[in-house]
């Protein structure tokens, strides 16, 4: 979150956007990886990363563990995996994945 804004990432050959995320490494803790993900994919060092387990989704393909990052700077975009990003202030129109919605109302943020 910046400025009431969420950070959404659309990666190549997506059609819609998600929230920053990848796959975790084995016996990886949840901050760690979304910590390291968030370098890897945007250049964005995280200065603290809170884990909430409330807001995790089981979907069909994945599981998906939450975790809020404050991290300074803007996000630079390395085209390895991102090909966009946006930030998003949860009201205009976003062609946005389903369980993104699902994740954002289990914060409150929507």
């Amino acid at each position: 979150m910046r400025d009431g804004k969420v950070l959404l990432v659309k990666d190549r050959r997506a059609r819609r956007y998600s929230l920053p995320g990848g796959g975790m490494r084995r016996r990886e803790p949840a901050v760690c990886g979304a910590a390291r993900e968030l370098y890897e994919e945007l250049g964005l060092e995280a200065s603290k990363v809170t884990r909430l387990p409330e807001c995790d989704y089981g979907g069909a393909l994945n599981s998906h563990r939450v975790c809020l990052i404050e991290a300074d700077g803007q996000p630079i975009l390395r085209r390895l995996e991102i090909e966009s990003y946006i930030w998003w202030d949860l009201k205009e129109p976003v062609n946005i994945l389903p369980h993104v919605i699902v994740i954002l109302r289990k914060t409150g943020l929507m």
